[in-house]
């Protein structure tokens, strides 16, 4: 059906490309220590894009019978859409990574079930009267592209993701909310998780006091991935072309301090989120956007590296029934020179953050942000003492970014982002 799309589009258009997606996904949910739910979902549909005196227009349909009506749809369409002067990629050339795994085929309900109960009962009896969330889901499905320059690229993919939360209410009354996750291309043991959440608990049982004032802060791989955010959205090609995005006419300029480097990379190593070439068939590479404190790049796809004159590397992204935007890959930052354990060493009095509240209420224009914690512990003479509880920061990242700071060398994957762990000498704390 895709090959009588091409041919009914051929001549009237500048160009087209169609774009097929189609997965399941299989989720087993537990909620409060039981099972909650067990599905199946499935998801498909083509999306149709044409370019007809250089303006856009675009129509989807979840039927295979429905294409050459949709391709009718999106021609009509056209001379309503956005003016787009940028051409398509041809054939992309062969790829060597693997972006299935047939081991995702062994993902049996049965045994996820047995594995999140063991993890549960784990949890249970380390923290009696804790309420468990788990929730394990096996993911595959794929996409094919074709367009008019004669591009016809496909693959298949598999995801494996396992997550779990914890509630838990120490005596006295107090609140504890943790959670750990895992992604992979096939199913893993993800006991580890259970044992992580039972050593924060742990941590946590010890509610301590810290002073407000400038201290130093140590972010672990979870909450860096989350700040880091704040940089993340300036560096998408459409804020910049926009002009909402801080970094706007500052390419070429260093802004933070020379220790910092940040990568879009869509072949990280053992990363799920991997792809081989993007779903406008660019072929995806792997890029610093900030290098050595110096803005380099931005993720974009190719509307927008057209407008802004750049080169366009593999991030635009869509499903069948939206139109291409940038978006990125996996994300990872250069590690630092000392382990973790020695960087806390260091700290007489600090405070290490590993989960926030409201992080969503920050400036992404101006980097100020101002967070509760939701999860973080106070470190003395080196040691973590206890939890620290009531409490916030409030400062500005750009700022922190720009001055003294550290690394740590080990680094944990979070998501799709491969973060080490952040030291700052002086954030502003209150509580």
């Amino acid at each position: 059906m895709i090959a009588d799309v091409l041919n009914q589009l051929k001549g009237r258009c500048r160009w087209f490309d169609v774009i097929e997606t189609f997965g399941t996904t299989v989720p087993v949910v537990f909620k409060n220590n039981r099972l909650h739910s067990v599905q199946e979902k499935e998801n498909s549909g083509f999306g149709i894009r044409v370019n007809i005196g250089n303006r856009t227009g675009f129509s989807y349909t979840n039927a295979t019978g429905g294409m050459p009506a949709a391709a009718d749809r999106a021609v009509s369409m056209a001379r309503y859409g956005d003016e787009e002067l940028f051409d398509l990629p041809g054939q992309v050339p062969e790829w060597a990574g693997r972006y299935y795994d047939e081991a995702i085929d062994s993902f049996s309900v049965d045994a996820e079930i047995g594995l999140a109960e063991s993890a549960i009962g784990r949890i249970l009896s380390a923290l009696p009267g804790a309420s468990v969330d788990v929730s394990v889901s096996r993911s595959t499905g794929g996409m094919r592209l074709v367009n008019s320059n004669g591009l016809d690229g496909s693959y298949a993919s598999s995801l494996y993701s396992a997550g779990i939360s914890l509630t838990w209410v120490i005596d006295g009354g107090s609140k504890v909310d943790i959670w750990e996750g895992v992604s992979a291309r096939r199913p893993v043991d993800y006991s580890a998780l259970a044992e992580k959440i039972v050593g924060r608990a742990g941590m946590a049982r010890l509610e301590r006091k810290c002073p407000a004032g400038k201290m130093p802060v140590i972010f672990t791989p979870k909450a860096s991935s989350r700040i880091l955010g704040i940089v993340a959205s300036g560096l998408n090609a459409k804020s910049v072309w926009k002009g909402i995005s801080p970094f706007a006419g500052k390419k070429g300029e260093r802004l933070f301090n020379e220790n910092f480097s940040l990568y879009d990379d869509p072949g990280l190593d053992g990363s799920p989120y991997n792809y081989p070439f993007d779903d406008e068939g660019v072929v995806a590479a792997r890029k610093a956007l900030i290098e050595r404190g110096r803005i380099v790049n931005f993720v974009t796809d190719l509307k927008h590296a057209h407008k802004l004159g750049i080169p366009a590397m593999g991030n635009g992204s869509r499903g069948y029934s939206s139109l291409p935007a940038p978006s990125f890959s996996n994300t990872s930052i250069d590690p630092g020179e000392d382990e973790i354990g020695c960087i806390m060493k260091s700290i007489d009095r600090g405070i290490l953050v590993d989960q926030f509240i409201g992080l969503g209420q920050s400036n992404t224009l101006t980097g100020d942000f101002s967070a509760n914690l939701d999860l973080a512990f106070l470190v003395e003479k080196g040691e973590i003492t206890g939890r620290v509880k009531d409490c916030m920061l409030a400062d500005n990242l750009f700022r922190l970014l720009e001055g003294d700071m550290a690394m740590s060398r080990d680094r944990e994957m979070i998501g799709s982002s491969f973060m080490p762990y952040i030291f700052f000498p002086s954030v502003n704390y209150t509580c």
